[in-house]
């Protein structure tokens, strides 16, 4: 990444979640410590139900002692808000959104206010800073930022091994699967919703699929269909084209295919190279 400022407008929901048991009710509900924030951190959590399958997905900033505001992707809020609702009783708390904001993506820019922003916190992708607001023209024009390439950020994220739910995993897959526990689970709190099998996975299981990523010798299309020999192992969900790898792309993929493997990908004439994420630690094409 450059050191000059970059920004892309996008979008996001916003939920809030306010009130004196603010703390303990999402502490009982998502897979990370929100209890351990400082008032102005932030961590990325999740939503499981009670077989340990993600409903939701989204990042959590406390923005004062009882009050936290909920980052979404864009459309997902409402369901954020159906599963909050779902799982509040007598708490004295109140669930306030979902509303719609911009949120650009910055890069080459430190944590800090911005102007036009009423949220700042850390990217998903690393590196990156997202600053929420209701107009995106306003933080791009109070940062100086220049327009940073959509191709480019996408080659970014699947570089670092980010997935995006919805796109590279839904609600039938597992943390595991997903390669979420390092950014979205804490062993040392207490119970939360899907604690079990998350818990019981992690120390003496295995899962069926896990996010992979795939070195391409050629662009492809995302729902291309994938094969490990004559056995179909998977879908590909994400793909772009690196400066530093060329066209690459996100896969879950069965349990079986490890590094190396050369999978067949729909639609092109050689196959790809399944590699652990992150990609940074795979070799550069040739």
């Amino acid at each position: 990444m450059t050191a000059a400022v970059a920004g892309r407008a996008g979008a996001c929901d916003l939920v809030w979640v306010e009130g004196p048991d603010a703390d303990g009710f999402l502490q009982g509900l998502l897979t990370n410590d929100v209890s351990g924030l400082e008032v102005g951190g932030s961590c990325r959590a999740l939503f499981l139900d009670n077989t340990g399958h993600i409903r939701a997905d989204m990042r959590v900033m406390r923005t004062a002692a009882q009050d936290f505001t909920l980052v979404t992707g864009s459309g997902d809020g409402v369901q954020l808000v159906a599963l909050l609702d779902e799982f509040h009783f007598s708490e004295d708390v109140d669930i306030l959104g979902p509303e719609a904001f911009s949120c650009v993506t910055l890069a080459g820019r430190e944590i800090g206010p911005i102007e036009g922003a009423d949220v700042v916190l850390p990217g998903p992708v690393p590196g990156t800073v997202d600053a929420i607001g209701v107009d995106a023209d306003v933080i791009m024009t109070a940062t100086g930022a220049a327009a940073l390439d959509d191709g480019l950020l996408e080659a970014w994220r699947i570089t670092a091994g980010v997935p995006v739910f919805g796109v590279d995993f839904t609600s039938a897959n597992l943390v595991q699967e997903a390669g979420l526990v390092p950014t979205t689970v804490s062993f040392d709190k207490g119970c939360y919703l899907g604690q079990e099998t998350v818990a019981r996975v992690h120390y003496r299981g295995q899962v069926n699929r896990r996010l992979c990523g795939l070195l391409l010798v050629a662009p492809a299309k995302p729902g291309a269909a994938l094969q490990l020999g004559d056995r179909h192992v998977g879908v590909l969900s994400s793909v772009a084209a690196s400066p530093d790898f060329g066209s690459i792309g996100l896969a879950m993929l069965r349990r079986e295919v490890v590094a190396g493997d050369q999978i067949l990908v729909e639609g092109l004439d050689h196959p790809a190279t399944a590699v652990d994420l992150p990609l940074q630690n795979a070799h550069k094409t040739a």
